[in-house]
């Protein structure tokens, strides 16, 4: 597995995340 990809992956979802309490709240 390529570690920047998995950077990149974890980077994605921590804007979804804050997209989402930014929604939410």
């Amino acid at each position: 597995m390529n570690p920047f990809k998995g950077k990149q992956f974890q980077q994605d979802v921590i804007i979804v995340a804050v997209g989402y309490y930014l929604r939410y709240n």
